[in-house]
C-alpha cells in the first residue's frame, strides 16, 4: 500500500492516534458515524468528505447494543475490513446472553441463572436472598440490584416491568477477591480489584497487577481461541472456599492499571492486518 493507510478509531480516546504514526487516523462517533458500502470497500462519511477505511479499532465498550451496532459490525465482515478485535468476535460478544452461551460452549465456570423473557412470568418467580438481578445487557454496574431479603423482590419485580427486557436472577457470590484476566495475542495479564460496592467492577478503590492463577489462565486462553480474539477481558470472582466464577467477557475491555504497551502491541496487530 503506497499511501498510508486510514484507521479509524471508534468511540476510542483521542490518545489512541498516538499509537499508529504510519497511518491516517479519523476519529468517530459509533451512535452518529455514517457508513457506506461501495464496491466491496467500506466508507466513513463526516463533515470533510467520505474517506475510505481501510482498518478499524473498535472500542465501543459498556454500552447497551442496539439495531446500528449490529448493522455496523455487519457491514465490516461484508467488505473483509480489518478490525480489532475482529467484527465476527465482536458479534459473538454482541449481548450478555450471546456471551454466556459462548463461555457455556467451551465449559467455564458460570454461576447458574435463572432468564425470564415476559413480565408475566415474573409474578411466578421467587428468588432465594441474597441473589442479584440484572436487567438487560447494561454494563458497568448498571441495571443491577441486590435482593438480600424476599421483602425486596416485590418492588424490584415491579421496577422490571418498565424495562421492557429480558431479566436475569443468579446466586450473590460472597466474594474475597475480584480478578482481571487481560489476554492480548498471547500475552496475559491479571489485575486484582477492590470495591467499596458489593458490585465488584464498579467504583473500584484499588487495583494491582497480580500473577494469573493457573486455572484463570487456561480458562482466558480457551475463550480467546474460541473467539479468534485480539484481545479479551474475563472478570472473574473468588469466593470464599477458593471457587472462581466468570462474571462476564469483555471484547472491548479497559486498559487502566494494565502496561501501556498494549496500545501499541494492538495498533501493530492491525497494521499488520491491513498490510497483508
Amino acid at each position: 500500500m503506497d499511501a498510508q493507510p486510514t484507521v479509524v478509531i471508534v468511540n476510542g480516546e483521542r490518545e489512541w492516534a498516538d499509537v499508529f504514526p504510519d497511518a491516517q487516523v479519523r476519529h468517530c462517533r459509533l451512535q452518529t458515524a455514517q457508513w457506506q458500502v461501495a464496491g466491496q470497500t467500506l466508507y466513513l462519511l463526516h463533515e470533510q468528505g467520505r474517506t475510505r477505511v481501510d482498518g478499524l479499532l473498535w472500542r465501543v465498550g459498556a454500552i447497551r447494543p442496539d439495531p446500528r451496532h449490529r448493522v455496523v459490525l455487519d457491514l465490516i465482515r461484508l467488505t473483509r475490513t480489518p478490525c480489532v478485535n475482529p467484527a465476527a468476535t465482536l458479534q459473538r460478544g454482541f449481548d450478555r446472553l450471546s456471551m454466556r452461551a459462548e463461555m457455556q460452549a467451551i465449559g467455564l465456570p458460570l454461576l447458574p441463572q435463572e432468564i425470564i423473557l415476559g413480565s408475566t412470568l415474573l409474578d411466578h418467580t421467587e428468588p432465594t436472598p441474597p441473589a442479584v438481578l440484572k436487567i438487560g445487557n447494561y454494563h458497568a454496574g448498571y441495571g443491577k440490584a441486590l435482593i438480600t431479603a424476599r421483602s425486596d423482590w416485590p418492588d424490584l419485580r415491579d421496577l422490571t416491568w418498565t424495562a421492557d427486557d429480558y431479566v436475569t436472577l443468579e446466586p450473590f457470590v460472597d466474594y474475597v477477591r475480584d480478578l482481571r484476566c487481560l489476554a492480548v495475542g498471547n500475552d496475559l495479564w491479571a489485575m486484582k480489584r477492590r470495591s467499596e460496592s458489593w458490585k465488584a467492577n464498579r467504583d473500584t478503590q484499588e487495583y494491582s497487577l497480580t500473577d494469573p492463577p493457573a486455572e484463570l489462565a487456561e480458562y482466558t486462553r480457551a475463550a480467546m481461541a474460541h473467539l479468534g480474539a485480539d484481545i479479551l477481558g474475563l472478570d472473574f470472582l473468588e469466593d470464599r472456599e477458593g471457587r472462581f466464577f466468570l462474571l462476564e467477557t469483555n471484547d472491548v475491555p479497559g486498559l487502566t492499571g494494565f502496561p501501556t504497551s498494549i496500545r501499541h502491541t494492538l495498533a501493530r496487530r492491525l497494521m499488520e492486518q491491513i498490510s497483508r
